[in-house]
């Protein structure tokens, strides 16, 4: 998977997930879903490339996965912690800058 396709995966989850939080996926199993469409992409990627797949390729891509998948679960947590937001959708409007 090269860097571009890599750093561009990481909103598409990212988005994915908000996606499916937003048709009723509960809070606890976001960052399972993560992981898992983040190894999904990046099987995905290897097959779309034409090349016949290696034990040694599949594990990189599986590697490559898991890093989307943990990184779009973190994008998540740091722009919720940043952004004041509490998980029932109200805002901390007392908080010290």
């Amino acid at each position: 998977m090269e860097q571009v396709t890599l750093f561009a995966s990481i909103p598409a989850v990212l988005a994915l997930v908000t996606i499916a939080k937003d048709l009723g996926l509960p809070y606890k199993l976001a960052p399972l879903l993560s992981v898992m469409l983040g190894i999904s992409l990046a099987l995905l990627d290897e097959l779309a490339s034409g090349a016949p797949a290696t034990s040694e390729e599949v594990f990189t891509q599986v590697a490559s996965g898991l890093i989307i998948g943990l990184s779009a679960s973190g994008v998540y947590d740091g722009a919720k912690l940043v952004g004041g937001k509490k998980t029932d959708g109200t805002t901390d409007n007392n908080r010290v800058p």
